[in-house]
């Protein structure tokens, strides 16, 4: 296959969405979204003695790679995933530090 044909294979294999991609697209938005509670628990009361800085912290440094990953990588879905991530870890780390 030359050149050409490959790419272009590859061009219109990633055009087609297959039941899975739309399986992927779902959790790319709805996972993040149960880290909220969370984030509510300790603005709502005020108080994040029982949370770990050191656990929020390190997921909200492996959310900055795999956002690098994804955009190395052109993963939109993998992008919009670990975005959402970040905004709602970081949150969480300034709760902590605020009320901690």
């Amino acid at each position: 296959m030359s050149k050409h044909n490959r790419k272009l294979a590859h061009h219109t294999n990633s055009k087609q969405k297959t039941p899975f991609d739309y399986v992927i697209y779902f959790f790319s938005f709805a996972t993040p979204l149960f880290e909220l509670p969370q984030a509510y628990v300790i603005y709502a009361h005020h108080a994040a003695e029982n949370v770990s800085i050191w656990s929020w912290g390190f997921f909200l440094i492996d959310n900055i790679i795999w956002i690098l990953y994804a955009l190395r990588t052109k993963m939109r879905p993998l992008l919009i995933t670990s975005v959402l991530y970040l905004i709602i870890e970081l949150s969480v780390v300034i709760g902590i530090v605020i009320y901690s």
